[in-house]
């Protein structure tokens, strides 16, 4: 495990010339928070673009338990909504892009702001929609750095994107503090899973694996191949017995930056105690609005 507390520099460029999503254990992590605290980092040194994962239903913030903050999207940004929600937001835009795709909420536009203000973002649901956005606001507008807010709990969209990266945002209280270590650990192993080597020949998992499969994997086997990270749907048990006898390798690999820790009535020290226990090694950044 490594506490980090950066620099105010290391801090904005952590986001610069990258496509990040940000993503939580649950609704209500605090990922707009951590999204528009991310997108003040990127604004001193270039436009931000800010996109989301299907419609965001998050309705209040559990870091301070108050209503959860609007998007807020300034000057010289890109934005991925629908045309519904450029009328209803107190900002100005120009539609740069209308999108073949439409939603409960009308179709989805990519657009420029003109005067700062509150949005409502709307994305795509499925990874190949999300594919097409994310390579016209590199390739065609020129946005380099892009956020993405997540859905709770989907990593999946993150293999879809080249050379992206995942902040993993987690809201701990005492009464889900085994539960959400234990997901921290899986986590973190799994986001070092890499690619097979030319010299091997690893049993193939198509879809999910779930526990179901275990039993079709041949007893002389020694490495499985899967997707990603977001095919394995094991317990936290399941998989550790599994991990005991067998490696496993991914198509796609997912770079996990680091965990964004949010506590609630569990000091720092006890919490890292219980980091150090579990043997995680992933960067963790400990409520980063406070630098």
């Amino acid at each position: 495990m490594v506490f980090i507390k950066m620099s105010n520099d290391a801090l904005t460029y952590q986001f610069i010339n990258n496509t990040t999503f940000v993503m939580g254990n649950r609704k209500n992590a605090g990922k707009t928070t951590f999204m528009n605290w991310a997108l003040n980092q990127i604004r001193h040194v270039e436009s931000p673009a800010l996109a989301t994962i299907g419609i965001d239903g998050e309705s209040n913030d559990m870091i301070d338990g108050r209503e959860k903050p609007l998007i807020h999207t300034v000057k010289g940004d890109a934005v991925v909504t629908s045309a519904n929600m450029l009328k209803r937001s107190n900002g100005l835009f120009k539609v740069t892009k209308a999108l073949p795709i439409k939603t409960p909420l009308g179709q989805l536009v990519i657009a420029q702001t003109i005067r700062d203000g509150n949005i409502e973002l709307v994305g795509p649901e499925h990874n190949q929609q999300l594919e097409q956005v994310v390579s016209f606001l590199s390739d065609e507008l020129g946005y380099k750095s892009i956020i993405i807010d997540g859905a709770a709990s989907r990593i999946t969209p993150i293999a879809s994107i080249r050379k992206s990266s995942l902040y993993y945002l987690v809201n701990i209280d005492r009464k889900n503090l085994t539960k959400m270590v234990e997901q921290m650990q899986l986590i973190s192993i799994y986001s070092k899973f890499i690619k097979a080597k030319d010299t091997e020949k690893p049993y193939v998992i198509n879809g999910a694996l779930t526990p179901s499969k275990l039993t079709d994997i041949p007893d002389n086997c020694s490495s499985i191949l899967i997707n990603d990270m977001s095919a394995i749907f094991l317990n936290y048990r399941q998989a550790q017995q599994l991990l005991k006898y067998l490696i496993i390798r991914v198509k796609n690999e997912i770079s996990l930056k680091a965990f964004v820790v949010v506590l609630k009535d569990i000091k720092q020290e006890e919490f890292s105690k219980q980091l150090i226990k579990a043997g995680i090694n992933t960067k963790i950044i400990y409520n980063p609005y406070v630098h």
